[in-house]
């Protein structure tokens, strides 16, 4: 996760309440595509073939990033 943090005009102040801070938030760095037998896992975890729990666990990647894939997948093919 990325910290962004937004300041009022001029800046960075300490002299202002919060340092002229008037925003903070977190956003998700963007995944980098899978390779290799991590598409092939991402594939049979799609079709079922395997859960997505063994999909995961037999390339060392997180159910999530899984699903990522999966998901960049579908909206590339609309």
């Amino acid at each position: 996760m990325m910290k962004h943090t937004v300041f009022g005009l001029g800046g960075y102040d300490p002299s202002k309440p919060n340092n002229n801070i008037v925003e903070e938030y977190e956003t998700f760095e963007p995944q980098q595509p899978l390779e290799g037998s991590q598409i092939i896992a991402t594939l049979n975890a799609v079709l079922g073939i395997w859960s997505l729990k063994d999909a995961a666990n037999a390339v060392n990647l997180t159910q999530a990033e899984l699903i990522a894939e999966a998901q960049a997948w579908a909206v590339a093919a609309k």
